[in-house]
């Protein structure tokens, strides 16, 4: 989508996570057997990620697994995404180049600067809490994101 697949699994684990009841330790592999399109492996590698990153707590051992962390259920997907992929989402140039300001626009930078900044407000207002809360009421089912194809 706007940003890497990476990112793409980490958000829907932590959607995921964050659906449970709280203090409810999830393990890696009911993460897995969920988001059944994302490699084990490379979910378990990203969900050590997010721990390292504050943004999930790991308990070793038996009934181990990863809870969020403290106040990650209100933040906004913005922050998350951007600490997931730990790059400034958003504002650089859409396609890519160095310099492209109002003064020194790329061809799409008038057009797509209302643009961005609506999809940044979204992202910023939308919270994990919020999301999780669809998921858990029914609303939203993650194993819709399935690849195309």
């Amino acid at each position: 989508m706007l940003w890497s697949k990476t990112c793409d699994y980490a958000l829907q684990a932590l959607v995921y996570v964050a659906a449970q009841p709280e203090d409810f330790c999830v393990r890696g592999q009911d993460v897995a057997a969920y988001l059944y399109d994302v490699p084990a492996p490379y979910l378990a590698k990203i969900l050590r990620e997010l721990a390292g990153k504050g943004i999930l707590q790991s308990f070793k051992g038996r009934g181990g697994g990863f809870l969020l962390a403290p106040g990650i259920r209100e933040s906004g997907l913005l922050e998350m995404v951007r600490r997931i992929a730990g790059e400034p989402f958003g504002e650089g140039c859409v396609l890519g180049l160095a310099k492209c300001t109002d003064a020194t626009a790329c061809p799409v930078h008038h057009a797509w600067s209302p643009i961005k900044n609506k999809v940044l407000e979204l992202l910023r207002q939308k919270t994990i809490g919020q999301m999780a809360e669809a998921v858990r009421d029914g609303r939203y089912d993650l194993r819709l994101l399935r690849k195309a194809g």
